[in-house]
């Protein structure tokens, strides 16, 4: 939880606490059901007239902004790494299709149109891949790297949409059907926009991008 000790100070007087489970006042609602992410579950934590002990603080006073750009600079790193490697495994999926998939006479994978969405494919995990490495280089060197989780962020997730749309074309009708579980995957991304940070207001913040 974050809060501020003085709303006059501004940025300088937020701090980040550690709100326990058992903290009088805590409460929590009613189970949210989302289209897509449904093994990680969601609800409201409404906090009121809650009492914090001290050693419920992270870090010093008034530094909750620089703990909260870490945690997300890591909370950003961990949870792209699980669309990697959906992403892997959708382009896996998608080579032995075409490889094996036939039409008038030969692998469709020897289609133009169908090749250049398995290398659009490649290219993004690729990239994507290389992004979050360099994320995860940064922060092991205790270097700042809020800016470059926030673009891989952008640009992981944006990917994924693009590469869940590319596996159901890829498949055709098949691809459509639940059974392959491409459905599932394809809500899932969508939420990887819409999770820290969405990258509607990533694209419209331009303090943490230098502009």
């Amino acid at each position: 939880m974050y809060a501020t000790l003085d709303p006059q100070l501004g940025a300088a007087g937020i701090c980040a606490f550690i709100v326990e489970k058992n903290t009088e006042g805590r409460s929590v609602g009613t189970k949210k059901d989302k289209m897509g992410l449904r093994t990680a579950l969601m609800a409201e934590v409404a906090l009121e007239n809650c009492r914090l002990r001290g050693r419920t603080l992270l870090g010093r006073e008034g530094r909750g902004v620089e703990v909260f750009n870490c945690s997300m600079a890591w909370e950003r790193a961990c949870i792209l790494a699980t669309c990697l490697g959906t992403m892997r495994r959708q382009l896996e999926r998608c080579v032995e299709h075409v490889r094996r998939r036939k039409q008038f006479g030969q692998p469709i994978g020897k289609f133009q149109s169908v090749a250049n969405r398995i290398v659009d494919m490649k290219l993004r995990y690729q990239t994507a891949r290389l992004l979050i490495y360099k994320v995860g280089w940064l922060m092991q060197g205790n270097k700042s790297a809020d800016m470059d989780a926030a673009m891989t962020k952008l640009y992981v997730s944006e990917s994924f949409v693009k590469s869940c749309l590319d596996a159901i074309q890829i498949h055709g009708g098949a691809g459509f059907l639940t059974e392959l579980e491409f459905g599932r995957e394809m809500r899932d991304s969508v939420g990887s926009t819409l999770y820290s940070g969405t990258s509607f207001s990533g694209r419209l913040s331009r303090e943490g991008w230098g502009i």
